[in-house]
């Protein structure tokens, strides 16, 4: 039962990637990686810190159902774009993660989403432990496909789009992951702030302002 809930609301969370494209500008020059851009996305590799270490690539399918269900793994916001990650922490002290906004996991193939943070994420992995979490982020391509089964490089990246940076800056302060609400997909708050933010964002991709239901909707959300 909870993986055809988990199943569902990841269903939901797709269609919240979706882009008509009727009212788009096709002469509109998308950033590298973003919106109809097939091209790589750009930025800086991210760092992981010293003593923690990936083992294998990013999983999209149901490696990380436990660590959600049972563990509360769940960290992000949105859900288009969905790795299932690995860690290991090689040193005898627990190691925290800090993932930055800009944040991005590049599809290895263009029929899939690239999945970008605009939000502070933190992890704290245990010493001498393997540790499965799930990193749920937004979808930068519509209408690509969701990541359900599809393959993402395993070096992450920090990207810039500034069009997103007055975005990032509303969310700073707002409580908009799934580690603030259970880290599960039980919290229904969760999953419309997660789909709020993928609407927002999308127009600022598309060049067009955040629509007053979406700022709202992001005024709304609890502060930290």
């Amino acid at each position: 039962m909870k993986k055809l809930f988990l199943i569902l609301n990841l269903s939901l969370l797709g269609l919240a990637c979706s882009k008509s494209g009727k009212d788009d500008d096709p002469s509109f020059q998308f950033a590298k990686g973003f919106g109809r851009s097939e091209e790589r996305p750009e930025g800086v590799p991210f760092v992981w810190p010293v003593g923690l270490r990936l083992v294998g690539e990013p999983g999209t399918g149901d490696e990380c159902f436990d660590a959600i269900y049972k563990q509360k793994r769940l960290f992000g916001h949105g859900g288009g774009v969905a790795v299932c990650l690995n860690f290991y922490n090689e040193t005898d002290k627990p190691i925290t993660l800090k993932l930055p906004p800009g944040l991005m996991f590049v599809s290895k193939t263009v029929e899939a989403q690239n999945g970008l943070l605009l939000t502070v994420v933190t992890i704290e992995v245990p010493p001498k432990e393997q540790y499965l979490a799930q990193l749920n982020m937004m979808c930068v391509n519509p209408p690509r496909s969701s990541s359900s089964g599809y393959e993402y490089e395993a070096q992450p990246i920090v990207t810039d789009h500034p069009a997103l940076r007055p975005l990032i800056d509303l969310l700073a302060n707002k409580r908009c992951n799934y580690e603030y609400y259970g880290g599960d997909y039980d919290s229904q708050l969760a999953l419309e702030i997660g789909a709020t933010i993928s609407v927002a964002a999308q127009d600022l991709i598309y060049g067009k302002p955040i629509h007053k239901q979406e700022q709202q909707a992001i005024a709304a959300i609890p502060e930290k």
